[in-house]
């Protein structure tokens, strides 16, 4: 359970700096292609929250 733990909230330090797009970093690309590149980030920022319900839910399970 905590390593899973510590493992959401790695990802969660990693990827919310970053949801607001990719637009104002050096070298980033413009116009369709950022909207791309941002698009396919997106589902990135749900990993960590979905890997901390899944952690309580495990932990739940297997209290009794």
């Amino acid at each position: 359970m905590i390593p899973a733990s510590l493992g959401a909230a790695l990802l969660m330090l990693l990827t919310i700096p970053n949801a607001r797009g990719f637009g104002g970093a050096q070298g980033a690309p413009t116009g369709l292609a950022l909207v791309v590149m941002d698009a396919c980030y997106a589902p990135l920022l749900l990993w960590g929250p979905l890997l901390g319900v899944a952690t309580l839910s495990y932990y739940r399970r297997h209290l009794n």
